[in-house]
C-alpha cells in the first residue's frame, strides 16, 4: 500500500515527520495517510487508504488541478477547527498519468480560542482575517446567510458588510472594537471585531456578526421605521428613449462603479429618487442598506437627530439606549439626501464634517462613530446660485460637487410620453385593480402639447385620476382635468418677457391657485392634492405671492 513512498525511500521520513502526508495513485486512491494526517483529520489511516481520494473531507480537488494543470497550489482550510495550511502538488508519473500529494501543516495560531465549539455558532456569522486582511475561515452560518457557495461568493459579499478601516482599526490597536450596525437582508446585525493576540502580538481578526433583537415596536415607532434594506427601483424602471436620458442612465450606470458622491439635479418630480435606487441597485454596495431622509420633511430641531442619532439621556423622552441615526444605519451602504438645498447652513457645517472625517458622534455623546458611506443628494435648486448668495455653504457644494447627473424635465423629451403613459397605466392598473388598457390618441396628443411643470409626478397622478373616473377600458378625454385640456389647446403666447420659465412660473401660479380654491384654502390637503410637501408648497406661495386666505 506504500508503493510510491517505499520506492522513493522516504517511508521512514514520511511515516515521522511533524506535517501531515497524503499520497495517492494515478486513479486518485490514497495509498499513504501518515499519522500527522491521522491527528489533523481525526481518522485513522486504514479508513482513508484504498478509498477514493474524495471521500475525505473537506476535499482536496486535485482533479480541479489536473484539469487545469496546476502543478502546485497553497490553500487555507479550518479542519476540526484548526487552520491547517495545506501544500497540494501533483506528481506526472507517465505522461497525463498524475499522482497527487498533500502536505499538511497547522497554524496554530488561534488554538487558545477553543475554536473547534466557537466558529459553529449558530446564530453567529463568524469570518476570521489574517494579517492582509484575507478571510481565510467563514462559518457555515456566513455561508448559509449570504446565500454563497465557493470563497471568492463570499468576499464580495463581505466587502460591503465587513469594513476594511475597521478591521485595519482593531488590529492597529490590539483591542476589540464593538458597536457597528448593519442591514442584511432587513435584519439588524452588530458586528464585532476582535483581534486575535499571541506573545504579545495580533495575528489576525475575527469578524462576527450578533443579531440586534428589538422589542416589537408601537406603532409610533413604525411611522417612524428606517426604511432599511435593499433600494426598490432599477434603471428597468426608467422608461424612455430620449438621447438625453439613454446617456444619462449610461453615465449613472458608470457612477455606481465608484463611492464618489453623486448629485442628481432637476425639478420636482423628474425622477431624482429612482436614479438613486438605481445607481445604490447596481453598484458594489447593492447588498447593504438603503436609507432615505427628506431633509425638507424634517423639522430643523428635529434633523440632526435624525441623521447622527442620540445618546442616552440626550433629551427629555430620549430613548434608554439612544438611537442610531440614518449615517450609523447606512453603514457600508448608502444615505440618500433629498432637497438638500434646504438644509440650514448649521446643519450643513455639521454634515460636511461627518463627509470630511467619515465619523458621526451622536446628539449627546462623547465619542464617535466611523461610517462608510456612500452619498447621493438630491435637489431641485441651483446650489452654485445658493452658495453665491451665502444661503449654501460653497465647501460644501464643491464637496457634492463631484459627480452630477442632471435629470432633464417632461417637457424637454415630449417623444417618450406615450411609452411613459403606458408604463405608468400598466403599473396603476396592477396598484388599483383596475382593467383600463388604453389612452385615446386625443389624449396623448394634449398630453404632449402640455408642459407638465410637475414633471413625471403629475403625469402620473392625472393618468391615476383618469383611471378612476373612467367608464370604459380606455382614458378619453373627459377623464382629463380640465386645465390640461384648455392650457394643451392654448395657441403659444408673445409677449415681451415671454422667456419659457416666466411661461412655466406663470402657470405654475395659476395651478397653485386654482388647487388651493378647490381645497378652500387649506394648504395641506392643496400639498396633497399637488403630490409635493407643505414646505415646498409655502416657498412656492411665498415666491409667487399667493395668499390662501
Amino acid at each position: 500500500m506504500d508503493l510510491y513512498a517505499k520506492e522513493l525511500l522516504l517511508y521512514p521520513i514520511l511515516r515521522n515527520i511533524n506535517e501531515g502526508i497524503i499520497l495517492t495513485d494515478t486513479s486518485h486512491t490514497t495509498v499513504f495517510f501518515n499519522e500527522r494526517a491521522e491527528d489533523i483529520y481525526g481518522l485513522t489511516a486504514a479508513s482513508v487508504i484504498g478509498k477514493h481520494i474524495d471521500n475525505i473531507k473537506p476535499r482536496l480537488y486535485f482533479s480541479q488541478m489536473i484539469n487545469n494543470r496546476q502543478r502546485l497550489i497553497e490553500d487555507k482550510e479550518f479542519i476540526n477547527g484548526k487552520q491547517i495550511n495545506i501544500t497540494k502538488g501533483l506528481l506526472e508519473l507517465a505522461p497525463g498519468q498524475f499522482a497527487c500529494y498533500a502536505i499538511l501543516q497547522q497554524d496554530d495560531r488561534l488554538e487558545d480560542y477553543q475554536l473547534s465549539s466557537f466558529l459553529q455558532s449558530p446564530y453567529e456569522g463568524i469570518v476570521i482575517f489574517d494579517l492582509n486582511l484575507y478571510p481565510v475561515f467563514a462559518n457555515d452560518v456566513c455561508y448559509r446567510f449570504l446565500k454563497c457557495k465557493t470563497k471568492d461568493e463570499l468576499i464580495n459579499e463581505l466587502n460591503p458588510i465587513v469594513a476594511r478601516s475597521n478591521l485595519e482599526d482593531s488590529l492597529n490597536r490590539g483591542k476589540p472594537m464593538a458597536g457597528q450596525m448593519v442591514s442584511i437582508r432587513g435584519q439588524m446585525l452588530e458586528v464585532l471585531y476582535l483581534p486575535v493576540i499571541r506573545q504579545g502580538r495580533a495575528v489576525g481578526i475575527i469578524a462576527k456578526t450578533v443579531p440586534v433583537f428589538r422589542p416589537e415596536p408601537s406603532w409610533g415607532e413604525l411611522v417612524d421605521q428606517y426604511n432599511l434594506g435593499t433600494a426598490s427601483y432599477s434603471f428597468d424602471h426608467i422608461v424612455g428613449n430620449d438621447p438625453k436620458m439613454v446617456q444619462l442612465k449610461e453615465l449613472s450606470s458608470r457612477a455606481a462603479r465608484t463611492v464618489s458622491t453623486v448629485l442628481l439635479k432637476g425639478e420636482s418630480g423628474t425622477g431624482k429618487e429612482i436614479f438613486a435606487h438605481a445607481i445604490h441597485n447596481v453598484s458594489p454596495r447593492r447588498r447593504g442598506p438603503f436609507i432615505k431622509v427628506n431633509c425638507a420633511a424634517v423639522p430643523e430641531t428635529l434633523l440632526e437627530s435624525e441623521l447622527f442619532g442620540y445618546a442616552e439621556g440626550a433629551f427629555t423622552g430620549a430613548r434608554k439606549d439612544g438611537k442610531p441615526g440614518k449615517f450609523e444605519l447606512a453603514n457600508h451602504g448608502t444615505i440618500f439626501l433629498d432637497e438638500i438645498g434646504d438644509m440650514s447652513l448649521s446643519m450643513q457645517a455639521k454634515l460636511l464634517r461627518v463627509l470630511q472625517e467619515k465619523e458621526v458622534e451622536r446628539v449627546g455623546g462623547v465619542s464617535t462613530t466611523k461610517v462608510d458611506v456612500r452619498v447621493i443628494a438630491a435637489t431641485n435648486q441651483d446650489l452654485f446660485k445658493l452658495a453665491q448668495e451665502n444661503k449654501f455653504r460653497e465647501d460644501l457644494y464643491y464637496r457634492l460637487n463631484v459627480i452630477i447627473m442632471e435629470i432633464p424635465p417632461l417637457r424637454e423629451r415630449l417623444d417618450d410620453i406615450p411609452l411613459i403613459s403606458k408604463t405608468l397605466l400598466q403599473r396603476l392598473n396592477t396598484q388599483l385593480g383596475t382593467r383600463v388598457n388604453t389612452i385615446s390618441p386625443e389624449v396623448l396628443t394634449h398630453f404632449g402639447n402640455y408642459t407638465w411643470p410637475g414633471n413625471i409626478r403629475e403625469l402620473e397622478n392625472t393618468i391615476e385620476r383618469a383611471i378612476n373616473f373612467c367608464d370604459g377600458n380606455t382614458i378619453a378625454l373627459a377623464n382629463i382635468p380640465e386645465h390640461i385640456i384648455s392650457l394643451a389647446s392654448a395657441p403659444p403666447l408673445h409677449s415681451p418677457g415671454g422667456f419659457l420659465e416666466n411661461l412655466l412660473e406663470a402657470h405654475e401660479k395659476e395651478v397653485i391657485v386654482k388647487a388651493l380654491e378647490k381645497c378652500g384654502g387649506n394648504r395641506t390637503k392643496t400639498a396633497e392634492t399637488l403630490n409635493i410637501h407643505r414646505s415646498v408648497l409655502y416657498r412656492k406661495m411665498n415666491k409667487y405671492k399667493i395668499s390662501s386666505n
